[in-house]
Order: C-alpha cells, then sequence, then structure tokens
C-alpha cells in the first residue's frame, strides 16, 4: 500500500494510552502542538513487544501536495510503500510521486532551497516511540527497517522522565559519515551512517516522512569510540521556526530542552549494560555555522560514496535517479526489488508528536583567557638554573606560588637522569630506554607531593602516587620517550591544576573536558649532543640547556619569539596520499619550484617541532590514521601551548587546538604548529578561511626580569 507522509490537510489526533504520569510529562513537552481536530480517522496499534505504540491515520480527505509557508512553497513528492512481512516487521520503501521507487539516501536531494538553507530530512522514529527504526543502507534501496541484535527487534528504554525518543528522529539523504576519515577538532573515526537529525518543531511526524527544515546547532558524541553527529534542526512550517535561527534561542523559547537532549543521549544505552555516552566540545553544542560545515563534510564523503571512488560493506549504492552512477537502475528493476515484499493488507504506521532537544553554544566564552602582565626580563646574567628562574618568575606574579615551581624543577631532575641513562646505554632498543624514562618521571613525580594525578600516555593509564605523601594539586601528563635510539629524541608534557577538591588523588575528570587553555606549564625535553628542556608557565617561553660541568640546567634564551613566517616545514611523507584534499595543496605549494621553503624532519616530533620554533614554520601531524595523529593531552596541547606563548599558532586544521578538550585519554588529532603565516595558510586551504584565535599574545608586550640584577 502507499501512503503520503506529509501535508495533511487536516490536523492529527493523538491517541495513546498511558498513565496519569505520562499524560502530564507529554502535556508539558507537546503544549506547543496542542491544536488538533478530529477530521481523521485514527487507529492504533500495539507493538508485539508491547513497547511501542504507533498512530495509524487515513485522512478522509486528498492531502494537498503543497503546503506554502510565509518564505517558500513546499512541495511534497515523497511517500512510502508499505512492505512489512507477514510477521508484522515494519520494512518501508520510499516511492516518488509520478516517478517510482527512490532510495532515500541516495535520491532524495539533500536540499529543498540551498540559498535560504532548507535541508530536506528524512523521519526514521517519530517522537515518543520506542522501536530502533533506521534506514538499512546495506539492503537494495534502503528501507525503513526495525533494527535488530540477535534475531530479536530493538527498542530504546524510556530514560526518566521521557517516554521513547523525545523530538522525531531521522537523518539527512546525501550524506555520510566516514569511517576512514579522522575528523580534525575530536580525533574521533566516522561512523559509517548517515548524518543524525533530530526535529524540535512542535508537529509530530510520521515514519518515512521528508521534512523541510533549518539548522540550529549540532553536538558532537562519542559512540564507543566513533564520531556520531548530532544535528539539531526545525520543521520551517513550524510556528516557532522564524523565531529559531541559532542554538541561543533554544535557552530562550524551549527552555529546558538543550539539557534534556544531553541528558537523553548521555544516558539512553544505560539500561543495556553499556557505559554513559560522551561528547566533545567541552559537552557543548556548537553553531548553525558549524553546523553548515558538518553537514557540507558529509555530503562530499556520500558523493565519493555514491560515484563508487570507496566503499563500505553496509552501504547499497542501488539508485534511481544518480546519472552516471554505478549503482543507477531502471524504475522497473527498483520495482522489481519492492515486488517480492509487497503485502495484500493496508498498514500505514504513523507516530505521536514529538518535540526536538538541544545543546548549548560554542566554547568561545568558556576559553576567555585575559592575557597575563608582563615585565622586562634581561638575559645577561649566566648559569641562571631552572629552580631560580622559575621561583624568581612565579613570585613576580600576584598568584605566583613556589609549588609549580618546584614542580618543574622535578621534571629537570628526572630528564637529567634520563639524559644519563640514554648516553650510557647507547645500544638499547626504544622500548627499553622509554620503560626506563617512564619510571624515573613517575618516581619524580610521585614523590615530590605536588601532584594528585600522574598520567603517561606510554602506560595509557594513571599512575600512583607515592604512598605516605601528601597529595598536591597538580595533574601532569607526559610521553615519556619519543624518537630513535642513536638520533634525536625527546619527551613532552603538561601540567594542570585540579579541578576536584584537594586533600584526595584526583580522576580522569581531572583532565577530560578541558581545553588546552587551561595548562598551567607545558614543555618538552630535547635529547642529544646538547640537551635542552624549554618550556612555559603561562608567561613566556623559554630555553634551558643542560651544563654538562655543572649538571644543571641553564638559561640560554628566554621569551623565545617564534617568527610570523619561516623556511622550515615538516611531514611524514608518506601520509600524502591520504590526507585531506587541502593539505595535499598546501605541501604543493610549499614545494612549488621557487619556493623558499626547506623541507626537515627527524620522525620526531619533538625534534621537529624545536626546529620550528627556532626558525620558523609550521610541523604537520595531519593523520588520517591515528597512528598519524598527536595524541592531544600528551603532545598536541602542550605543544600548542607552548607555541602560542612564543607568538604562533596551532590548529587541528578546522579550529584553534587550544579550544578542544578531551573526550577521551586516548584521544588523538591532527597538528599543525608553527608560524603564524603557515598555519593561518593550512587553515585557508583546509577550511576556506583562518580561524580566529580567541586569545593571541603579543610577544613584543612581554615585559620580563632582569635576572642579572637578582
Amino acid at each position: 500500500m502507499v501512503t503520503g507522509t506529509s501535508g495533511s490537510a487536516s490536523k492529527q489526533k493523538q491517541v495513546r494510552k498511558r498513565s496519569r504520569a505520562d499524560e502530564d510529562a507529554a502535556d508539558l513537552l507537546l503544549s506547543a502542538s496542542a491544536e488538533q481536530t478530529s477530521s481523521k480517522k485514527v487507529s492504533k496499534e500495539r507493538d508485539q513487544e508491547g513497547d511501542i505504540e504507533m498512530a495509524t491515520v487515513e485522512a478522509n480527505g486528498v492531502k494537498p501536495a503543497k503546503v506554502k509557508t510565509s518564505e517558500f512553497t513546499y512541495v511534497n513528492e515523497y511517500e512510502t510503500v508499505d512492505a512489512g512481512k507477514v510477521d508484522d516487521s515494519v520494512r518501508l520503501f520510499m516511492k516518488k510521486k509520478n516517478f517510482g521507487p527512490v532510495n532515500p539516501l541516495h535520491d532524495i536531494p539533500l536540499f529543498v532551497d540551498k540559498e535560504k538553507g532548507i535541508y530536506n530530512m528524512v523521519v526514521e522514529i517519530p517522537r515518543w516511540t520506542n522501536a530502533k527504526l533506521e534506514l538499512k543502507t546495506k539492503d537494495q534501496l534502503s528501507p525503513i527497517v526495525q533494527d535488530e541484535k540477535k534475531g530479536k527487534k530493538r527498542f530504546v528504554h524510556n530514560v526518566y522522565p521521557y517516554k521513547g525518543y523525545i523530538w522525531n528522529y531521522g537523518c539527512f539523504p546525501q550524506t555520510w559519515e566516514d569511517p576512514t576519515q579522522v575528523h580534525m577538532e575530536t580525533g574521533a573515526l566516522g561512523d559509517g551512517d548517515p548524518l543524525d537529525v533530530c526535529e524540535v518543531g512542535s508537529m509530530v511526524a510520521a515514519i518515512g516522512e521528508v521534512k523541510p527544515v533549518k539548522i540550529i546547532g549540532v553536538l558532537g558524541m562519542i559512540d564507543e569510540g566513533e564520531m556520531d553527529w548530532k544535528v539539531l534542526v526545525i520543521d520551517v512550517r513550524d510556528p516557532m521556526a522564524s523565531k529559531i535561527n541559532d542554538v541561543e534561542d533554544l535557552y530562550h523559547l524551549m527552555p529546558g530542552l538543550v539539557h534534556a537532549t544531553f541528558s537523553w543521549f548521555r544516558t539512553y544505552k544505560v539500561p543495556d549494560g553499556k557505559a554513559h555516552n560522551m561528547f566533545a566540545f567541552r559537552e557543548q553544542v556548537q553553531s548553525k555555522h558549524y553546523a553548515c560545515e558538518i553537514i557540507d563534510e558529509c555530503h562530499q564523503s556520500w558523493k565519493k560514496l555514491i560515484q563508487g571512488k570507496v566503499t563500505h560493506k553496509n552501504h547499497h549504492i542501488m539508485n534511481t535517479t544518480q546519472q552516471s552512477t554505478p549503482g543507477l537502475v531502471s524504475v522497473t528493476e527498483a520495482e522489481a526489488v519492492i515486488a517480492p515484499f509487497i503485502k495484500a493488507e493496508v498498514v500505514a504506521k504513523e507516530g505521536a508528536p514529538k518535540k526536538g532537544l538541544h545543546r548549548t553554544s560554542s566554547m568561545t566564552d568558556m576559553t576567555d583567557i585575559p592575557p597575563p602582565a608582563y615585565k622586562e626580563l634581561a638575559t645577561k646574567k649566566p648559569m641562571l638554573t631552572i629552580k631560580r628562574f622559575c621561583t624568581e618568575l612565579q613570585r613576580k606574579f600576584p598568584h605566583g606560588s613556589n609549588d609549580l615551581s618546584l614542580l618543574i624543577t622535578e621534571l629537570g631532575i628526572a630528564y637529567k637522569c634520563i639524559n644519563g641513562y640514554i648516553c650510557d646505554h647507547p645500544h638499547l632498543d626504544f622500548g627499553a630506554l622509554a620503560s626506563f624514562a617512564n619510571a624515573q618521571l613517575h618516581a619524580s613525580l610521585s614523590s615530590s607531593g605536588l601532584c594528585c594525578l600522574i598520567y603517561s600516555s606510554m602506560a595509557n593509564q594513571s599512575m600512583p602516587l607515592e604512598s605516605g605523601i601528601d597529595v598536591g594539586n597538580y595533574i601532569v601528563v607526559f610521553n615519556p620517550l619519543i624518537g630513535t635510539p642513536g638520533l634525536a629524541m625527546g619527551s613532552i608534557f603538561a601540567v594542570y591544576y585540579r579541578k576536584s577538591a584537594p586533600g584526595k588523588e584526583g580522576d580522569s575528570s581531572d583532565l577530560l573536558q578541558r581545553t588546552g587553555y587551561e595548562q598551567v606549564a607545558a614543555g618538552y625535553c630535547l635529547f642529544g649532543s646538547n640537551t635542552t628542556l624549554t618550556f612555559s608557565m603561562g608567561y613566556g617561553t623559554h630555553i634551558f640547556m643542560l651544563d654538562m660541568i655543572s649538571g644543571h640546567f641553564v638559561l640560554a634564551q628566554q621569551h623565545v619569539r617564534l617568527p610570523p613566517t619561516g623556511p622550515i616545514y615538516s611531514i611524514d611523507t608518506t601520509v600524502l596520499k591520504t590526507v585531506p584534499e587541502g593539505v595535499s595543496q598546501f605541501v604543493d605549494e610549499l614545494e612549488a619550484p621557487g619556493s623558499s621553503k626547506v623541507f626537515r624532519t627527524e620522525q620526531n616530533m619533538v625534534a621537529d617541532f624545536h626546529k620550528v620554533l627556532l626558525k620558523g614554520g609550521i610541523l604537520m601531524l595531519p593523520g588520517p590514521h591515528k597512528k598519524d595523529l598527536a595524541n592531544f593531552l600528551s603532545e598536541a596541547a602542550p605543544l600548542g601551548f607552548i607555541a602560542r606563548q612564543a607568538g604562533g599558532r596551532a590548529s587541528v586544521g578546522k579550529r584553534p587546538l587550544l579550544e578542544l578538550s578531551a573526550w577521551s585519554l586516548e584521544m588523538s588529532v591532527p597538528l599543525f604548529v608553527g608560524s603564524t603565516a603557515e598555519v593561518d595558510r593550512a587553515e585557508e586551504l583546509i577550511l576556506g578561511h583562518a580561524c580566529h584565535e580567541i586569545e593571541t599574545i603579543n610577544v613584543e608586550a612581554l615585559l620580563t626580569y632582569d635576572m642579572a640584577s637578582k
């Protein structure tokens, strides 16, 4: 049977069995859709599991083909073909009027009106229903079916105080989250599905309905390590559509919606024994503009899929409208696919009213860090040790304390021990050297009484504090050793101030969902013929050199200025075949005839970054595979912090790196760090424009100490 899915001439009447508590909860969320009439014949059907009700609505009259709004005229071109089996399972194919069967993922266009920013949304799950319906994209023509696991139909549990899905839930056609590409700002791969959509308007959708919607924002959910975007939209025909244009409008016009959406997505899998879902961007909903960028990315990935440039086991590219594609078939062939599933009986399935939920805005106001004040610092006095330098620098500032100075000093002592061990054991392999470096750093920090949490990216876990020692207030993250024995080797660290209550050991919450701006210190040690320790405590970047006679790290260069542009560029050339197009264009520019740029790499990000810091240029780790990315907490964020303090920039290609926060201790991201001009140019080719840095540092305005007078 063919049933229309949108544009009804008469209003729907909802019929639902529920307790008074359910009615009260629903009335609060559905007050905006109270106007309804009884011109339709409504019949209730109960699913086999008894967990979901679907309202089947048959209009007494003919549904109009066009729906006019104040902005545009919407033409309803699509309807569903019920091809459910005798066991009452859901199987709905899509059909275009006066044409024939279509694949909802490939044949329905993404845009209704591109200039006005109006998109098509395919509804899979109506509000307040529990059945887990979705496009079965690995089947021919991608019918809407109920997902199954181990032979049983899947339902979402009710998440108190909500019933089923709390918005009209579906997807954007002609989009695909590519599972082979790492997202530059989260370090997570796509989940291989179409882009998910939550429609928050007051009207209830039907299964398979194609809605014209406009974008509000997007939240970045991390589902079992995969990127699972949730785009928030509203039907342009909704009475509230003209008033809701971005995420902030939801707070004023739909109070509680952002919180409810976030709460639902975080916990809806918990009743199945799974962990809470995590979210990128410090659990903030991103803006409309950012959401449109994500949609465009997924649309470009879909084009590669439909053209056969990439393949995926869960996607069948059969379609009836995409000319010159390998999956194109005739309408007759498509009808032959549907024919075996068609039932004689008529069943039109439609859901109940649904309300969408959203999230908060971007991180701009979360990372408003005032620039520190500086005083003039001269480099006249020789043999200025780390302890003396840090102590004097901290005393200069009103919030300074001696604890951070002592912590940096302890790290310096650990690095002296590691350097000596490397020099004394030139024939040991990397594993043995890294194990010693990891143990030495842990021993120095755990016995200092200054730390509440120590995390090693090598051990991939927090490391215990020494018993009987006071618990401090600092969190230290480090990568104990990077590089190749016999060549340049290095180590990186970052320091945060605890968020949890003092007096007890910290936990992962002290590290996760914290931006790179929240580091209080960061640095790296480069081992070699001249062992150097470079660090920043938020007041410029300084380089210390290990004096082999005295055995101390002494000041070699303070307030390092990273040149605005420079000749050095460093990248692993073996990844160039798989990098995003903008990155390959940038490398082509750097290598063009007549270019003054010089390629330098030692296959060691510490050594490569040190050259860039001194001479200017850019270090790139573009991915897309995890091994070709930088760990956010122990590598990317510390180097970005140091570059920023030296007047440079760090980016993931589409966003300033330090604006990001880790959703996982293992989160890895692309890294573009170095001179402002080179990083800006990389962003222009990848994103289309250079990103605006929330807080820049004017290195020329740094006021430093005259240490020689001390």
